[in-house]
């Protein structure tokens, strides 16, 4: 598939996959990414896989070096090892405007998941913004770490939004914070299932998490991913 390797380190891939990621097939996830996505750029494709043993890390990177986001084509993932568990971080996920909605990226989603839980993760971590992002990972089912953010969602939603509609997404708002007012893990999802919300949230901006061992959050993304 024509993948560089990069690494510091003297051990090979293979041999670093094993110890670290055990379980952890990313060639499936490569050939998801190439099946569904290489077809939406005409563009030279770069792929690297850069890896660090001191550092317990993993990247895939795979981007057409865009030039604006109308034409973007970016697939970055991290992967984290850490005392306890592995975490895994969406850092970017971007298809050509002119592919998006077409059904490309659930696919690869598909197949990342599987990968995920082979080698015991625990979080997928996200930054939702770019491209519609702020919806869309609200809609698989990731949870709004920051109570900072999810307020300046809520104050925009209060300025746009008709009384009697704002009156819903307070009443999520506060149902959530009341309970946990340190939480970080806010249902914006909820806010996702309302029609009104989907232009706020995604003009968005916010930092989420998917907790792989909560069988409630895990099944709400299968849920989108799989139907």
């Amino acid at each position: 598939m024509g993948y560089t390797i990069l690494s510091d380190n003297i051990q090979p891939l293979e041999t670093f996959l094993n110890r670290t990621f055990p379980n952890l097939n990313i060639l499936k996830i490569l050939q998801a990414v190439e099946r569904n996505f290489t077809k939406t750029t005409k563009e030279e494709i770069i792929r690297n896989i850069k890896f660090n043993s001191v550092d317990k890390t993993l990247v895939i990177d795979y981007n057409n070096n865009p030039l604006d986001i109308e034409s973007a084509l970016v697939f970055v993932r991290q992967f984290f090892k850490m005392k306890r568990s592995i975490e895994i971080e969406h850092t970017y996920c971007i298809l050509p405007l002119s592919h998006q909605g077409k059904g490309y990226v659930k696919p690869v989603f598909r197949e990342s998941l599987e990968q995920y839980i082979n080698c015991g993760a625990r979080k997928v971590k996200v930054h939702a913004g770019l491209s519609g992002g702020g919806y869309v990972w609200a809609k698989y089912g990731f949870r709004a770490v920051s109570k900072d953010e999810v307020n300046i969602i809520l104050r925009n939603a209060q300025k746009r939004l008709k009384s009697k509609d704002f009156l819903v997404v307070e009443k999520i708002y506060n149902g959530y914070y009341k309970k946990y007012p340190n939480g970080e893990s806010f249902p914006i999802n909820l806010w996702a299932a309302l029609d009104f919300m989907k232009p706020i949230l995604l003009g968005s901006d916010w930092n989420g998490v998917l907790d792989l061992k909560n069988k409630l959050h895990l099944e709400k993304f299968k849920e989108y991913v799989y139907r």
